[in-house]
């Protein structure tokens, strides 16, 4: 276990190096990205040492050029401190709870999973081969890009980045590929908990500060505001996270803790005798697909990409979501157009680039990711830019297309040496037959949790009145502090409420001033008599609750002491007669249109005749129809509510989500699988999507479900009866729902870990061999210690291509590349790779040659296939000795000499091959 403290020291680090470069790019975020600080430190060194070695081809892959670039890194941001040291200073003390919560997440997170590992860190079953020998292979790698452990002579032609990610932390750390697994899946498992916990809090708090700023707009424009005036000094008033951490939590426990239905249902039919794959089957639930969710892909330790990305793709949702919140550095819109939208000056080129790193990245981790993240920070863009603009126009078509580009271009740019060195196994779109399509019972075992929660939250915001637009002055983490709100006076005069000031550094926030009050003399300014009596009374009302919102807010435990109302908003000054005029034809107009001719009302009947038509024509289709009408209404409610944001981008990440869902059931990605398997990996790998963004939008969700519980608070009679046995219902059924999804994880991980018999109080994941296999296990520990570089080893072919099997285990504990280990899955990813003849020759033929290696009397015929492979070493093993049980494998010392043999292993060095 002191591999993995190891290992959590280092991505400390590394987020420690990161703070400067999150600061400056999420100035948007409450936390100013403080949770994302590991993983962005993360993605910053492997980027910076993978370019340079993709590109100069002479560059090391060692240790020391990694400490180099290290080094470099921290020196840069040395300056990065400099700059942003009073933000950081600020920040840590209005947060400090908060960024001990997320410490405690990461660390507990990573050293639960750690814990639970220790019980079986076996490097053995299901694709752990694979995920090792990528692993072993790219530390191996003296250049890049890396070797393909089960294809000499070639690279690997697959989205290894994930892996390779790992690898440079193992490889600074020295830590042995078969430790840096175990630690390796448990560091993703809390840097993805950690990230989804920053996500959803940042998007509370956003929503949080958002009401009560509209409360207090209301309560600023009343006759009574005096009534809260300061009489101290102005102080710094931030918005509190406090209140955003239980929603945070949720998250986590949504997207990486429950498991589906299924399990709970399963469970409960056979908890006298569960299967011994309970904790396995629960993820095959719809006919020929996989449907994993990330509860049992960390249970598994499943190192394959889709799982060790899930944390970068979180870190794309934050970045969007920063992007969308974008309003300019003052408030105004202007700066908050065209490529502004990513920053100005340094700023800019900072927040594109990591923008693209990580977007870019997506491809090269996990192919099927791209498409998905990528659009949302497309669509975030343009969804941005129209709050920018707030007209369709020329300059708004052109800035999109600009901002889209250059992002898209970027992305692709960046990792460009990747793209050049891979052939894509995809072999274009099919169309899911009737009899594929998945059924309704299915389904709602797997997502009727989120289903609840999503559909709930649609409800509460279809019965919701349209989100007013924030004020432009609402809530900047980072730009001029010196442009606040101005007041007006009786004369006409405006003046800042305070001008520039002392605090930190690309702050500014809620700022309330001693003297702020719209008066002259002992005289509020008011259109007349009766309106200001009018007004005044409905405002009494409004700073009423503003107060006790406030009080609320102080018990929920905000950092600070602010006991008054942030005030972030201007006097409201006198309407003009334009504006009367205006606000009278827009009344009336809105008066003489019937409900039924509304946007609203007209999209849903759309909506419903959709779904009727599509129910006639369409076949075993009820599924696609109900997910097909919660991403309708998805997204008619997220344009409804556009100028809410976090409200908004909060409704598009399930609608999303959703969308994901519904195309399964009508589009799959055609690959190796398609003629008896269609959907197999395309239900995979978005299902797995669709869960993360569902486990954002659940944890968020809720903070907007019990907003509209405590608005309704405020009704009386029958009408107050009604809805409080509408809530408690409500809370009852959540609450019967997360203890059903508590079963696997209780029951599932008992069960993987063999009741918790053993503990090994190890994470090296081929200890095991000791006693399986001690023969191969010393002889691996040989070829690690003794075999520099990436020379060839030839170890037994399998007859039926050894995939799923012990064959391909030298390979993929050494790291060393051998002519062909497990075919099956070679061929998945090269698919379209054996399209050239020369290619495929050369892959089919690999197999044959192993048998006449090992078969072959003649010494000639077996040192020419050899050398025609360029192989240094002959494995001489127990798999060896059982799959050619026909031939004597002893005879190689004739022709060969032996540089390693003890407990029935013997590896043979080929003359001539160094």
């Amino acid at each position: 276990m002191l591999e993995l403290l190891q290992m959590w020291a280092l991505v400390e680090v590394l987020g420690l190096m990161g703070l400067p470069l999150t600061i400056t790019v999420f100035k948007n975020l409450p936390d100013r990205g403080w949770a994302f600080t590991k993983i962005v430190g993360m993605a910053l060194l492997a980027f910076c040492v993978w370019l340079p070695l993709m590109t100069l081809q002479f560059l090391p892959f060692s240790q020391l050029f990694i400490f180099g670039v290290l080094l470099i890194l921290l020196a840069l941001n040395v300056i990065g401190f400099a700059r942003v040291w009073n933000t950081l200073v600020q920040l840590v003390r209005t947060h400090l709870v908060y960024i001990v919560v997320c410490e405690l997440i990461f660390f507990g997170m990573m050293f639960l999973l750690g814990w639970i590992r220790s019980y079986g860190p076996d490097i053995r079953f299901y694709e752990m081969f694979m995920d090792e020998g990528f692993l072993s292979a790219i530390m191996r790698s003296q250049h890049f890009p890396p070797n393909d452990m089960w294809l000499s002579g070639y690279p690997i032609n697959y989205y290894y980045y994930a892996h390779y990610t790992i690898a440079v932390l193992a490889k600074l750390l020295g830590q042995p590929s078969s430790i840096a697994f175990n630690t390796g899946i448990c560091t993703f498992f809390g840097l993805t908990a950690v990230n989804i916990f920053g996500v959803t809090s940042n998007i509370v708090a956003w929503a949080s500060h958002r009401r009560r700023s509209s409360e207090v707009s209301q309560a600023k424009r009343s006759p009574f505001a005096f009534l809260k005036r300061r009489t101290s000094a102005t102080r710094f008033a931030f918005p509190s996270m406090l209140g955003a951490i239980p929603f945070g939590l949720i998250s986590i426990l949504m997207g990486l803790v429950l498991g589906n239905l299924a399990s709970t249902q399963s469970w409960w039919k056979d908890h006298g005798d569960l299967p011994y794959y309970y904790w396995f089957n629960v993820s095959r639930i719809v006919d020929k697909t996989i449907n994993e969710f990330p509860a049992f892909s960390f249970l598994l330790s499943c190192f394959h990409a889709h799982v060790l990305t899930l944390a970068f793709t979180i870190l794309a949702i934050g970045l969007v979501f920063n992007l969308f919140l974008e309003q300019g550095d003052s408030g105004d819109p202007e700066d908050a157009k065209g490529l502004r939208v990513f920053g100005r000056g340094w700023r800019l080129f900072l927040n594109l680039g990591l923008m693209a790193i990580v977007l870019g990245g997506l491809f090269t981790m996990n192919g099927w990711d791209l498409p998905t993240y990528l659009g949302l920070a497309l669509v975030c863009i343009a969804l941005q830019q129209w709050l920018a603009y707030k007209r369709f126009c020329f300059e708004l078509v052109l800035d999109v297309f600009t901002n889209c580009a250059s992002l898209a271009a970027l992305s692709f740019f960046f990792y460009a040496p990747f793209y050049l060195n891979f052939i894509s196994p995809s072999q274009g779109v099919g169309i899911v037959g009737a009899a594929d399509r998945s059924p309704i019972s299915d389904e709602m075992l797997i997502y009727g949790t989120f289903m609840f929660l999503f559909v709930s939250l649609l409800l509460v915001n279809l019965l919701r009145d349209r989100s007013p637009a924030s004020p432009a002055d609402a809530f900047q983490l980072a730009g001029n502090p010196g442009a606040l709100p101005a007041v007006t006076n009786a004369s006409g005069d405006q003046k800042p409420l305070i001008g520039a000031n002392g605090h930190a550094n690309g702050y500014h926030g809620d700022f309330t001033h001693p003297d702020d009050t719209s008066k002259s003399g002992n005289r509020l300014t008011t259109t007349s008599g009766s309106h200001a009596v009018v007004q005044g009374s409905q405002q009494f009302v409004a700073i009423s609750r503003a107060l006790l919102a406030s009080t609320d807010d102080k018990d929920a435990g905000s950092e600070e002491d602010i006991v008054e109302i942030p005030l972030a908003h201007s006097t409201s000054t006198p309407p003009t007669q334009s504006e009367e005029a205006e606000r009278e034809e827009t009344t009336s107009s809105s008066a003489g249109r019937p409900h039924w001719l509304t946007v609203r009302f007209v999209s849903q009947v759309l909506i419903i005749a959709a779904a009727l038509l599509t129910l006639v024509l369409l076949k075993n289709s009820l599924w696609f129809v109900i997910v097909g009408c919660i991403t309708a209404l998805g997204v008619e409610l997220t344009l409804y509510h556009l100028d809410d944001r976090p409200r908004a981008f909060t409704l598009l990440l399930g609608t999303v989500a959703f969308a994901l869902v519904a195309l399964t059931e009508i589009f799959y990605l055609k690959d190796v699988f398609a003629g008896n398997f269609p959907r197999m990996n395309t239900v995979f790998k978005f299902y797995f999507q669709a869960w993360a963004l569902l486990a954002i939008t659940s944890g968020a969700g809720m903070y907007f479900i019990l907003e509209s519980f405590r608005s309704a608070s405020s009704s009386i009679g029958m009408h107050l009866w009604v809805r409080r046995v509408g809530q408690t219902v409500w809370s009852v059924v959540f609450l019967l729902l997360l203890l059903a999804g508590m079963v696997y994880p209780l029951v599932g991980t008992y069960q993987r870990y063999n009741q918790f018999a053993q503990r090994t109080n190890s994470l090296n994941g081929i200890d095991y061999l000791q006693s399986y296999s001690p023969g191969d296990y010393y002889a691996i520990q040989w070829l690690n210690s003794h075999v520099e570089g990436s020379p060839v080893i030839v170890e037994a072919f399998g007859p039926l291509g050894g995939d799923y099997s012990d064959y391909g285990r030298i390979s993929a504990f050494t790291g060393l590349p051998t002519l062909i280990g497990w075919a099956g899955h070679e061929y998945q990813w090269r698919v379209n790779w054996l399209n050239n003849d020369s290619f495929a020759a050369d892959f089919y033929q690999r197999g044959s040659d192993v048998n006449r290696i090992y078969t072959s009397k003649d010494p000639q015929t077996v040192l020419s296939i050899l050398a025609r492979y360029q192989a240094t070493y002959l494995y001489v093993g127990n798999l060896e000795v059982a799959t050619y049980a026909g031939s004597d494998l002893s005879r190689f010392r004739q022709f060969m000499p032996i540089v390693y043999q003890a407990n029935g292993v013997t590896i043979y060095k080929v003359p001539g091959n160094s």
